[in-house]
């Protein structure tokens, strides 16, 4: 007889968009550098819009209701919105030093 819960697939959201933002971060940092002529406010809105994704991500494991998942990913949303907030926050201030 074993106590074990099986995650479910809803339970399991959280986790999986916090990965595939991470993978979008990724894929949006090394693309916007190779490509040349590439203004600097399309990444700074895509950021942006990443970093929306992990508050989404963070309320969604909120409301989870294995400890474990909402620890995880609380902590690990937190991680990369605080990151990725200070590297656009980073970005725009390059931006506006620079001039349009």
């Amino acid at each position: 007889m074993e106590n074990t819960k099986k995650m479910n697939k809803q339970e399991a959201i959280p986790l999986i968009l916090t990965v595939v933002l991470v993978i979008a971060a990724l894929l949006v940092f090394f693309i916007g550098r190779s490509v040349p002529n590439l203004d600097l406010r399309i990444s700074i809105f895509l950021f942006f819009l990443i970093d929306i994704g992990f508050l989404v991500a963070m309320i969604l494991g909120t409301k989870a209701k294995q400890f474990g998942i909402r620890v995880i990913s609380v902590l690990s949303n937190g991680l990369f919105f605080i990151a990725l907030s200070f590297f656009t926050f980073a970005l725009a201030l390059a931006y506006g030093l620079s001039g349009p």
